[in-house]
């Protein structure tokens, strides 16, 4: 917009020192032609109008979406978003909960928790500190070192409380395993986390709570439901060796049936075999009698 009417601006000035070079033109002239460039101008400040306008009405959505990726309770709502985008890929419905109460009566509620075996849960908790993480952005534009260091130790102290957090609100003996996961949904995010001095390590060894993006988060979740089928297998392999046994007892009774059938076929032939040498036996004395007669 300031182009515009610096241009408009360069317009006027040629014009007035082209008014001035027709000096031999009368007043008359000289007004109307002013009045034309009024008109000019008017309309041109009218289109600026209506093109600020437009300006302003695109930028609107694009506040709201920088409102809703900068922080407060806005902010949070993506991350529950790919979180739960994750888990419904993964689990069963039955499998996982959303918005659940932890701990009975304590009214904090965790994003989701996923159901596990002996009636354990696992609690996931979205956080993204996209604001920090904006200053962080800004930070390394204008290629601020102190300003890069300070904004990195922001979002380490924003981590380690978040971390704090989840296992005083969500992590609790005999109600979920021993640990918790903090989901942050931005790789590029938990690439500045991964650089701070072991910092997913420590929080683990401190809080028990693991700090995953969406790829290791996916994958970890992967492996628990691998889990689930492999201990699913394992709780029906009693009934399975169940199977096998009385499977093996009616081989057993096959088997011991057709020896017994073999042993009476092999009888019966020997039957038949003994009844054949007598018949010929009998043959032979019949003939011999009629020998004899002749």
């Amino acid at each position: 917009m300031n182009t515009l009417i610096v241009v408009l601006l360069l317009i006027i000035l040629a014009l007035m020192v082209f008014n001035t070079f027709k000096g031999g033109k009368d007043n008359h002239e000289s007004d109307d032609f002013l009045k034309g460039i009024d008109n000019s101008m008017e309309i041109q400040g009218s289109t600026i109008r209506e093109l600020s306008k437009d300006i302003q009405s695109f930028n609107e959505p694009l506040t709201k979406l920088n409102r809703y990726l900068s922080g407060g309770t806005l902010a949070g709502k993506f991350g529950e978003w790919s979180l739960e985008s994750i888990i419904k890929d993964i689990f069963h419905p039955n499998q996982y909960e959303s918005n659940a109460e932890v701990i009975p009566g304590s009214g904090k509620r965790v994003e989701f928790i996923v159901k596990l075996p002996e009636n354990l849960v696992l609690p996931i908790d979205a956080k993204f500190p996209s604001a920090l993480f904006d200053n962080y952005l800004n930070a390394s534009d204008v290629g601020d070192e102190k300003l890069v260091k300070k904004t990195k130790d922001d979002i380490k102290r924003h981590v380690l409380k978040d971390a704090s957090d989840i296992k005083e609100k969500y992590v609790q003996t005999g109600i979920t395993v021993d640990l918790g996961v903090m989901y942050i949904p931005s790789e590029s995010l938990m690439q500045i986390i991964d650089s701070l001095d072991n910092i997913r390590e420590s929080i683990f060894r401190d809080y028990r709570i693991l700090i995953m993006g969406p790829n290791s988060l996916a994958a970890y979740l992967i492996s628990v439901h691998m889990g689930f089928r492999t201990l699913a297998l394992n709780e029906r392999a009693g009934e399975i060796m169940g199977e096998f046994g009385r499977l093996k007892k009616e081989f057993e009774k096959f088997g011991g049936s057709t020896e017994d059938l073999m042993k009476k076929v092999d009888a019966l032939q020997k039957s038949v075999n003994e009844y054949s040498t007598r018949e010929r036996q009998m043959e032979r004395a019949i003939n011999n009698m009629d020998k004899l007669d002749s």
